[in-house]
């Protein structure tokens, strides 16, 4: 019986110690209030702590809260004023200062400073009274809206990138529409999705107008966009103008070549027996009856009664030389 009443009363008391150190922790903690706080990314960004019951406070810590154990960051207090830690010294400072009230102001905030902090009131009498505020930083969407026509299918893509990663959704009417989403996170913290609508008949969507939704922070933001008219193509109609176009530069060149030829022709000397005529040749020449009239560049013509002699039989084929030549009576 007395083991029994002895257990009784030592439970009662375990328990009693119990609700009492969980009563004061919470007592503590509901003493400090903070703020989190949501700020863009590499801007300034502040946290605070306020003590509602009044006490002694001897010094205020700010700490940050990481896997392992807290780390100091600045304190403050009346005898030392602020003392920042050297990992922290410009990035941080106490912008308002007190012991009932604090603040801390990070001057340029980095994807390093997102997390929770807990700031420490040292009391005389009661100890450390604690709060933890945390800091999230946010990068504001950046978002395109595109479409662009293919052989045929028409493709339509709404890409996002912010941070933390919106949602996309669409309001498009129509069937045959299939969807893919691609997620690619970025070195800055930031994270892109990619929403692509393909549309089997692209002729089917013209003139309506499609909107993607972005999802953002508890937000949804419209952006719209009416499809026009495009230029529908396919291979074969493709392989066709090319053909076209390959003939007509062809008849172009045939015509050029014929109309040099026929200027050409039109183009000679008429040379009387006896006399001498320079002349500028190309390639391998040799002794030939001529007419009465040669092209001075493309030799002689229809054969006649006269010869001509040239005194320079022979040239480089790619050597331009000038030739006399005597013309005889037969």
């Amino acid at each position: 019986m007395e083991r029994l009443v002895f257990r009784r009363l030592f439970c009662h008391l375990f328990t009693c110690n119990l609700i009492w150190f969980l009563s004061a922790l919470m007592l503590c903690e509901a003493q400090v209030v903070t703020q989190d706080v949501r700020e863009p990314l590499n801007t300034p960004a502040s946290l605070s702590c306020s003590l509602q019951n009044p006490q002694e406070v001897l010094i205020v810590t700010w700490q940050k809260i990481k896997a392992v154990s807290p780390e100091n960051m600045i304190t403050f207090s009346e005898n030392h004023g602020v003392v920042v830690q050297p990992a922290y010294k410009d990035k941080i400072n106490i912008t308002q200062l007190g012991l009932m009230n604090s603040t801390i102001t990070f001057w340029n905030t980095t994807l390093e400073d997102e997390g929770c902090y807990k700031c420490l009131f040292n009391t005389f009498g009661s100890g450390k009274i604690s709060g933890v505020a945390c800091l999230t930083l946010s990068v504001q969407p950046t978002v395109f809206l595109h479409y662009k026509f293919s052989e045929d299918h028409l493709n339509i893509t709404c890409s996002a990138n912010a941070r933390p990663a919106p949602v996309i959704s669409w309001k498009v009417s129509g069937s045959g529409i299939e969807n893919s989403t691609e997620i690619l996170s970025h070195p800055n913290g930031t994270t892109s999705v990619t929403s692509i609508l393909q549309v089997k008949d692209p002729k089917s969507q013209v003139g309506k107008e499609v909107i993607c939704q972005v999802l953002y922070l508890g937000t949804v933001t419209n952006y719209r966009e009416t499809v026009n008219k495009g230029f529908w193509f396919s291979v074969p109609l493709l392989l066709s103008i090319v053909s076209l176009v390959i003939l007509l530069v062809l008849i172009s060149i045939l015509l050029y070549w014929k109309r040099r030829r026929n200027q050409d022709r039109g183009n000679h000397t008429l040379v009387r027996s006896g006399h001498e005529v320079e002349v500028e040749i190309r390639g391998w020449v040799e002794r030939k009856a001529a007419g009465l009239c040669f092209n001075t560049s493309r030799g002689p013509t229809a054969p006649s009664r006269m010869i001509w002699h040239f005194l320079m039989l022979r040239t480089s084929p790619k050597e331009k030389k000038h030739t006399k030549v005597k013309v005889f009576s037969i």
